[in-house]
Formats: structure tokens, C-alpha cells, sequence
């Protein structure tokens, strides 16, 4: 949710805004805006598309030179969208301006203050507090340093935020912040640059710095400095004397490190959308998760993780995992419906029971968790806040945290205790595809490793396993174009539906609300899906004629009956009937519309086939209405604030 990047160097820096700002439009966003360094600071702000910033800033481009800025794509918390709103904010002299990712919990307590000492807020947001709130304690302390400032009043500050500030008296100075919302520094040559995301700094340098929770940095054209933000507050109220910002208490060590991305990954590739482009390059994306991973020797199979090998000995990570109490699995969205995948695998292979919970609910209960428990964080990004704190809570209680994300170098991998990346490059496209059958092979992974050495299973069944998940790739690659051409055509059908039903049973079931969640997310169509085991205690009553129905109805499902018998039911009510099967059956060629028949692979592995025609089917649909699909309506690829 929302963008950050700042610019410092020997550059024009108002183009190198603006072209960031759009690398970041797939976050979602509302309102744009950019300010560049001068007496006083130049801000020019737009609702709506940067492109719309960018025909506003070429307007005023005699007014905007300069080689410092900051800039920002808006998600809104707090007030409508709206030119006043959106970022940056400033104080009434323009002497100081701000962005900000996050929310400010205790923002309403500290504007009421400053109200009374004759500050006047023009926005609805909690944003503009900070402009204000850094200007106050400067007039109050002089003698400190902007560091020195800005670490006082984000110390005040309660919630969470990643912030960039300039500042009208100093040509040569950026100053950033963080605490739970990412910012990474990019190290140029003679520049640097602040970015809320690696896709807007990935063209100019792949030299990283990734700031940790409560850090503050300084960046100078000359070179930047990281300290820890408490402690620096903490030194200047002991005193109330500048110290030196790079003292030996507050001075922090961060490694440079290489950003793992490039700029072809994070283009289109000649595919009309980025979603398409990312469910074509699910074969790819498996592949490049599985390399270095899956091992044959002898005619042994075996499976390597570097993340469950992390620590050795009797309390690594593979060892907690294998002799653990229970499995707890905190996600949300997309990553929920992974992690319900994991339940089955877990349980089924490696008899262990898990539990799965909404990571957004988990956080705002007192969950029980014991130190023989392990916590399984699931995330894209790896910067869901909602996720951040289930790990937080697992720690306080001395489970094991272990994160399954696919950014590398994001909160949750850093927070954590070990875990594993999806390698399946960047995902651009707001709804996801290629991180969600990422994350269910990761997942299969380290079920099946656990499961080996829990000896729930034997040599000869992990060898199965392992030959067949192999070849999963390759059956997704020659069935894509042949599926996408059918996809295309059931399409047409059901493009004008309001509503729609997915069901499926067992590890299915966590598939048909993938699908469901998929054609609500980029079509706008109300979905829902079901059980369908448990469609006739409730949900029947929503089948009428016409009412599109995808039922998963694979043979290898135990409840395979149960469905055929759910599948009749619905014929009964003319629904429209689209069923996944397997290749050859054709049990349902005389009762449903159309037929999708999947590959044949083992049944934990078949979630893997089964959620591409369904991303598909969502895409025509949405792409036949018109719809925003990259961007879809009211959703943040990365939701960073609670």
C-alpha cells in the first residue's frame, strides 16, 4: 500500500520521481505527488494516475528543477482522496515536507497540541501531523540537528511508518524512517536514493541497504548514515545537547547488499497485462522453486532447504519442526488459502496437526502458543502487517517463527527465525498467481522433508513424490495454451454473471476459495465458494438457473461421490455447470456446460493444476468487462497498515 521514493544526487530529480511512482503503481494508490528541494519546498500533487502527475509536473517543470525530492503514490487511511490529501505534506512556510507509509495511531492526541499552540491543518490526514510536529520541536530545540529532530518526533509517534522528510535550510539532506512499514536505501554513485519498494530503484542501482525496524538514516550526496532512532531520541532527552549523529551508541552497521531483481522482470514482456504474464510464467516460476531444492543420487530422492538447515543441532529448525507440538499457520488473503493447502499436506504426510488462522483475527485475541509450537507466517510480500505481528506474538510465546515469502530481504524474512523464498520473481499484477502456486510448492516441500524425517513416510514414497513434482512444471507448460483457449471461451458465456459459486472438497476446497476470491478481486463479480459437501446446509438456496458454478471434481477426491451428487443437484436447478476433472473422465460430459480436464499428478499436487484454469477463467472475465485488472478497485497489492 502506497509508495515511497526520494532522490538525492546530481540528477534532475523530478523525472526520476515521476518514473519511480509508476514502477510503483501496482500497489495501488490513489492520488500521487512529488516535492523537490528549494526555499521553499516545490510540491505539485495530483488525484488520480501518475500520469496525470507527470502532465502536471512538465506544466511546472521551470519551477521544479532541482536534484533533491521526495515523491509519493497515496492509499487512503485517512480522509478521501483528494489533491489537499495526498503526499507530500508540508508546513505552512513549505519549510518542511514529508511522505509517509503507515498510520499514526495516536496522531488525533498530538494534533489536538499542536492545534492549541496555533498550528493549522489543511488535510484530513495523520500525515501532515509529522510536517507540523517536526517543525514545532525544531523551534523549540534549534540547537539540534534534523536527525536529531526528526528521531524526537517519530519517537513520539505511535503505529507504524516509513518516512521520508526534506527540508527547505538544507539542500544536501534527506532523512528517513521506519518502523514496521519497509524502506530500502539504494547506493549510487555519487547518489542515493529511498524507496518503499525495490521495483523503484532497481534502474539505477542494485546496490541495497535494507533498513530495519526503528532505524533512521541520513543521506547526504557525499554518503548516508543509519542509526538506531531510539536511541538517538533517548541520548537527546538525557541532555538536551546535540551529540554527535554517528556517535558509537546510536551508529548502525547495515550490509550493502545485491537487490535480487531486474528491470525485465518487473516489465510486461509483450502480455496486455501483467496478471497474464504471471499466470503464463507459473511453469517457470515452479521450476525455479524446485531448483537447487529437489536432489536424485543412486536413485534417491531427497529434498534440500537451506531454511530448515539454518541452525544446527538438537534445537535447529528441522528438528522443532519434526518433534513439534502443533503447527500454527497466520496469513491472510491469498496466502490463507495456501496455508489451508498446508493443512492438508502437513497432516496428511506428516501427521501433524495444524492449525489455520487469519492473521488478522490471530493478532487481536490471546491465541494459546506453546514453545514446542511452530508458527508458519505465509506471505507474498513479506511485509503484511497483519502477518508481522502473528510472528511477534509467536515469538513473545518462544515458538519457532518460520516464514514461507517470496521478496527477498522483506520484514517477515528478516523477522523470523528461518524460512524459505519462493523464487518465483516479482509479481506485479495486484490479484495473485504465480506466488500462490509458489507457496504451495514450497509448502508440499517442506511437508514432504518433515514428513521424511518423521518417517510418516518411507525412501521409496518421497522418491514417488519427488519424480512426480518434478514433472508438474512441464504438465502446466503444455496444458497452458490449449486451457487459455478454453478459458477464453467459457468466458464469453459468463462475463455478464452478478454472481458465482466455486466448490470442491478436501485439499480442493482452499482452490475453489482461490477462485472465488480471484473473480471477485479483478472482475467485480460477487463469488463465494463453498464445500460442496456442505453446499445443502445453506448455501443451495443461492442456486438458481443460469448462476454460474465451477465444481472441482477430481476422482482421486475422497468425497468424489459427494460431489457427482452435488453436481446433479445443481443440474436439477439449471445452474450453469463448469467442472474441473481429471483427463479422460467423463463422468459430467452429459450434465455440465463445459469441462476443464486437469493433468493427472498425485492428489496434494493437483492444487498446483487446478488453480490455473480458475485464474484464468477470472482474468477473460474481467479483461471481456472492461475492468482494471492489474489495478483492481479499492485493493493494495502489499496491505502494510492494520
Amino acid at each position: 500500500m502506497c509508495g515511497i521514493f526520494a532522490y538525492i544526487g546530481d540528477r534532475q530529480a523530478v523525472a526520476l520521481l515521476v518514473a519511480a511512482l509508476k514502477r510503483m503503481e501496482y500497489r495501488g494508490y490513489d492520488s500521487a505527488g512529488v516535492g523537490i528541494h528549494g526555499t521553499p519546498i516545490k510540491i505539485c500533487k495530483n488525484l488520480g494516475k501518475v500520469k496525470g502527475l507527470e502532465t502536471k509536473c512538465q506544466g511546472e517543470s521551470a519551477s521544479l528543477e532541482g536534484t533533491c525530492g521526495i515523491a509519493h503514490t497515496r492509499w487512503a487511511t485517512h480522509g478521501k482522496p483528494s489533491d489537499e490529501n495526498s503526499h507530500p505534506h508540508t508546513t505552512a512556510d513549505n519549510g518542511v515536507a514529508v511522505v509517509h507509509n503507515g498510520v499514526i495511531e495516536n496522531y488525533m492526541t498530538l494534533k489536538a497540541q499542536l492545534t492549541k499552540k496555533g498550528y493549522v491543518f489543511v488535510s484530513q490526514t495523520d500525515t501532515e501531523l509529522l510536517a507540523h510536529l517536526i517543525q514545532d520541536l525544531k523551534k523549540e530545540m534549534p540547537e539540534l540537528t534534523w536527525t536529531q529532530i526528526v528521531a524526537m518526533g517519530m519517537s513520539l509517534c505511535e503505529g507504524a511508518y516509513g518516512v521520508a522528510f526534506v527540508f527547505a535550510d538544507d539542500p544536501d539532506l534527506i532523512i528517513g524512517a521506519r518502523k514496521g512499514s519497509p524502506l530500502i536505501l539504494g547506493v549510487g554513485k555519487n547518489e542515493y536514493m529511498l524507496a518503499s519498494d525495490g521495483a523503484a530503484i532497481v534502474e539505477h542501482t542494485k546496490d541495497v541497504v535494507y533498513l530495519r525496524d526503528g532505524e533512521i538514516v541520513e543521506m547526504r550526496r557525499t554518503g548516508y548514515n543509519i542509526q538506531d532512532l531510539n536511541k538517538v531520541a533517548r541520548e537527546v532527552r538525557g541532555e538536551f545537547s546535540p551529540r554527535i549523529p554517528g556517535s558509537p551508541q546510536a551508529i548502525r552497521e547495515n550490509p550493502i547488499v545485491r537487490l535480487e531483481l531486474s528491470l525485465e522482470e518487473i516489465e510486461k514482456g509483450g502480455y496486455e497485462h501483467f496478471m497474464l504474464k504471471e499466470i503464463m510464467d507459473q511453469p517457470n516460476a515452479l521450476r525455479n522453486a524446485l531448483r537447487g531444492r529437489l536432489h536424485c543420487e543412486d536413485g534417491k530422492w531427497s529434498i534440500k532447504l537451506g531454511g530448515l538447515e539454518k541452525v544446527e543441532g538438537q534445537n535447529g529448525t528441522l528438528d522443532r519442526m519434526i518433534n513439534a507440538k502443533r503447527i500454527i499457520i497466520a496469513a491472510c488473503g491469498t496466502s490463507a488459502h495456501s496455508g489451508l493447502i498446508a493443512k492438508y499436506a502437513f497432516e496428511g504426510l506428516a501427521e501433524l496437526p495444524v492449525e489455520v488462522e487469519y492473521a488478522s483475527e490471530f493478532r487481536y485475541r490471546r491465541p494459546i502458543i506453546y514453545p514446542e509450537d511452530v508458527v508458519i507466517a505465509i506471505s507474498q510480500s513479506g511485509e503484511t502487517a497483519d502477518t508481522l505481528e502473528a510472528i511477534k506474538i509467536a515469538q513473545e510465546h518462544k515458538a519457532l517463527a518460520f516464514g514461507i515469502v517470496n521478496v527477498v530481504g522483506s520484514s517477515i524474512a528478516r523477522l523470523t527465525d528461518a524460512g524459505v523464498y519462493l523464487h518465483a520473481g516479482p509479481e506485479i499484477g495486484v490479484a495473485s498467481t504465480k506466488a500462490f502456486t509458489g507457496q504451495v510448492i514450497m509448502i508440499l516441500l517442506v511437508a514432504l522433508q518433515v514428513a521424511f524425517h518423521r518417517k510418516t513416510i518411507s525412501q521409496d514414497q518421497l522418491n514417488t513424490y519427488c519424480e512426480e513434482l518434478e514433472k508438474v512444471p512441464t504438465l502446466m507448460e503444455e496444458w497452458l495454451a490449449p486451457l487459455a483457449a478454453q478459458a477464453m471461451l467459457i468466458a464469453k458465456y459468463f462475463r455478464l454473471a452478478n454472481n458465482a459459486i466455486f466448490c470442491g472438497c478436501g485439499i480442493q476446497l482452499p482452490v475453489a476459495l482461490e477462485g472465488a476470491l480471484k473473480l471477485k478481486e479483478i472482475s467485480y463479480i460477487h463469488a463465494e465458494g463453498f464445500s460442496a459437501a456442505e453446499v445443502k446446509h445453506g448455501a443451495l438456496t443461492l442456486i438458481r438457473n443460469f448462476i454460474p458454478c465451477v465444481v472441482i471434481a477430481m476422482k482421486s477426491d475422497p468425497a468424489y461421490e459427494a460431489i457427482q451428487a452435488t453436481v446433479e443437484e445443481f443440474r436439477s436447478k439449471d445452474a450453469a455447470l463448469v467442472i474441473l476433472t481429471d483427463v479422460g473422465n467423463t463422468d459430467f460430459d452429459e450434465i455440465a456446460n463445459f469441462v476443464i480436464h486437469c493433468p493427472h499428478t498425485k492428489t496434494e499436487f493437483e492444487p498446483l493444476l487446478t488453480a490455473v484454469p480458475l485464474q484464468l477463467l477470472s482474468y477473460h472475465i474481467a479483461k471481456m468487462r472492461g475492468c482494471e485488472i492489474d489495478q483492481p478497485r479499492n485493493l493494495a497489492k502489499s496491505v502494510t497498515v492494520e
